[in-house]
Parts: structure tokens; C-alpha cells; sequence
């Protein structure tokens, strides 16, 4: 069997600027025989590039394996590589997603098993997950709900292409790089005015891996040790015990983060103590939902019995709360986090909020919350 055919996806926030980072990369010619699949919607009818094959695509989803939606692939990507990979006609695919592509969907794809048992890894492999970004747009792009897309391409990425550096100043352009290392520490940047930018500006060491992406995503909070950032890069955890008050930490996630770009972790209001609450902010984007129930609500007789739950119980259990705890993880560029802890404080329940337990069913809760408790 040939190697996989090597794979690169671009993504990013601003369709504009993502279709003419990519356009380049077709452009500047490399010695392969390269195919481009591409947003049918964004390009013009006939467009095309020498040497390039165009393919054309419109986003299609499949449920494989039991048909769960962990198993949700792109059909649509997956039908045109196979095509491309059985006939020998490209060394290299180039991929454009658009800006409201699912990245963990269009990366499954290549790991998810059709229904004929074939991976389409073995046939074609992601090697690079590249972000492109707008420098003169970022920062205030981060502002807002549109954010979200923008970091979590970062996120998912091992190369990260800036767009018009040129156009901003040195200083701004250091502090872009410097956010984007607080995104994603490990990926690589690289300047479309750098030199002769191409396809092989966009070559990894190691190829893209959804399960070292995944990896890094969780221990977001934590600095890397002996690994060197910049003096304005923050990162730091919440963590408590006592219960939030729902409608001051309502309130609180609802205000202005400044220099927060990503908050994510678990935590417990008093009004619902029976449930489990996600945090997951992204930029100017602020979300929270509910991601399941305590342990402590759970008859002990109905506990896990394995050897893991019980070093997980004995870690964190606590005589009065049990496992419900507060901890949240942030990453932000000049983040005052002495003000951020004390915001949050200021939501925990007082002394003698805690002490009459009775009324913490009544406390004003603005929270959604499932009709029936699992």
C-alpha cells in the first residue's frame, strides 16, 4: 500500500481572508500535483489554478459506527478524498473549511471508520491543521461572539498563518503572536508576507493528532513547566468549594472579561445542587450548561465500585459537599486576576447563606436547567 496522501485544512473565522490565504497557497507553485477542495459557495463558477484540480464541496454530515454523535462525519470530504485517494490523482489535498465548519466533525472524518470498516486515515492523513488569521481584525474580533470560531481554529491548529502583518505595527503584531501563544502555545506562525510563502510553508514536523489536540485542551490552565511566555500571558485556576449564589454569578458571567480569551472548567450553584454546570467562554462569547449530576447526589449503593472512582472520591470528597466543587480554568493576555478571584468571591454563598440550607432552593436562579433530573 502507497503512504497516505498528505493533507492541509484551512480554517478560519473570516472567509474572506481564509479563501485568499489559500488562493496563494494554489497560486505559488510547488513540484506536486495538488487538489483543492473548496467551499462551493465562496468561489467563483469555474475558478481555477494551474496545475491545481479543483473539487467543488457543499458540507454533508453522516452518523457512522451506532449512529451516536460522536461518530457525525463530513460525507461530503469523505466521499471526494476516497475518490481522489483511489485514483492516484493528487499528492497532495489542500481542504478550505468554511467559517462555521464543525473542526472536530471535519477532523473525525479522517479517524471515524465507514461503514465498510475503512478508515479514511489510512488513505489520506491531516498533516497540517492551519488557522488563518487577520492581524488588523483580531483583537476586536475577540470581542465578540464571533470570536469563538476564531479561537477555537487557534486551538485545533499546529500552524497558525497571520494575513496582513504589514498592515499593523510591530507592537500590535507582537501582541497578536503573544495571544495566539496563549492559545495555543505549541503551534507554529507563519506570515503570508514572510518570504516565498507557499504549501511548503505550511509543513510540520509532526502531522496533525485529534488526540494530542484534545490532550492539550485539558490541562488548558496549567503553564507548561520550564516552557517560557510572554510576561502579559495569564494563566491561572479558580478553585472553591462553597456553593455559587445563582443570580450573582449570573451576573458575573454576563459582565465584560477584560483580557480573558478562554475560561472553561466545572462548578455548582446552591439552588441546584443536585447538577453539575459547564463554563465555556471563548473571547466575548460566554456559555454555560449543564453537563450532568454530582456523585453526591448518587445512593453510595449506585457508586462506581472500580479502583479509579474510589481514588477519585478519596481525592476531592468533601463532608459536606461531597465532590461538587468550583474550578475553573482561564487564560487571558493582562488579566487583573486579583480582581477576577475577587469578582467570583463575591458569588460564593456568605456564612450565613450556607448555614440556612432550607432556603437555597428559593434563590433567584436565572440558569437553564433540564425539566426532569437524570
Amino acid at each position: 500500500m502507497s503512504n497516505p496522501i498528505s493533507v492541509t485544512i484551512l480554517t478560519g473565522s473570516v472567509s474572506e481572508v481564509t479563501a485568499r490565504v489559500c488562493d496563494r497557497v494554489l497560486q505559488t507553485g510547488v513540484d506536486l500535483r495538488v487538489a483543492a477542495i473548496l467551499p462551493r459557495k465562496s468561489r467563483k463558477k469555474g475558478q481555477s489554478f494551474d496545475g491545481v484540480t479543483v473539487v467543488p464541496t457543499t458540507e454533508r454530515f453522516a452518523r457512522l459506527g451506532k449512529g451516536c454523535s460522536c461518530c457525525t462525519v463530513r460525507s461530503d470530504l469523505m466521499t471526494k478524498v476516497q475518490k481522489i485517494a483511489e485514483g492516484q490523482t493528487a499528492d497532495h489535498i489542500v481542504i478550505q473549511a468554511s467559517p462555521q465548519s464543525d473542526l472536530r466533525t471535519l477532523a473525525k472524518t479522517f479517524t471515524v471508520a465507514d461503514h465498510d470498516g475503512a478508515i479514511l486515515s489510512d488513505v489520506a492523513r491531516i498533516e497540517g491543521f492551519v488557522a488563518v488569521i487577520d492581524a488588523g481584525r483580531f483583537m476586536d474580533k475577540l470581542e465578540t461572539e464571533a470570536g469563538r470560531n476564531q479561537i477555537e481554529s487557534i486551538e485545533m491548529a499546529n500552524v497558525v498563518v497571520v494575513d496582513g502583518a504589514s498592515t499593523v505595527t510591530s507592537v500590535k503584531y507582537d501582541h497578536v503572536v503573544s495571544i495566539i501563544a496563549a492559545i495555543n502555545p505549541t503551534a507554529r506562525v507563519e506570515r503570508v508576507d514572510s518570504g516565498q510563502f507557499n504549501l511548503s510553508s505550511l509543513r510540520v514536523d509532526e502531522p496533525f493528532d485529534l488526540d494530542v489536540v484534545e490532550e492539550r485542551l485539558m490541562d488548558m490552565g496549567a503553564a507548561s513547566a520550564g516552557e517560557a511566555e510572554p510576561a502579559i500571558i495569564s494563566r491561572f485556576v479558580y478553585e472553591e468549594r462553597r456553593p455559587f449564589h445563582p443570580g450573582r454569578l449570573y451576573a458575573v458571567l454576563h459582565e465584560s472579561w477584560a483580557g480573558v480569551i478562554r475560561a472553561q472548567g466545572s462548578f455548582w450553584v446552591a439552588s441546584r445542587p443536585e447538577f453539575a454546570r459547564t463554563l465555556d467562554v471563548a473571547g466575548g462569547s460566554h456559555k454555560s450548561s449543564c453537563s450532568g449530576m454530582w456523585w453526591a447526589t448518587v445512593p453510595e449503593a449506585q457508586r462506581p465500585e472500580s479502583p479509579e472512582f474510589r481514588r477519585y472520591a478519596e481525592s476531592i470528597w468533601h463532608p459536606e459537599f461531597g465532590d461538587r466543587h468550583q474550578a475553573l480554568s482561564f487564560v487571558g493576555c493582562d488579566v487583573d486576576e486579583a480582581d477576577m478571584r475577587v469578582r467570583l468571591d463575591r458569588c460564593l454563598l456568605t456564612e450565613d447563606e450556607i448555614s440556612d440550607s432550607d432556603r437555597w432552593s428559593s434563590m433567584p436562579d436565572p440558569f437553564d436547567w433540564p425539566e426532569n433530573p437524570a
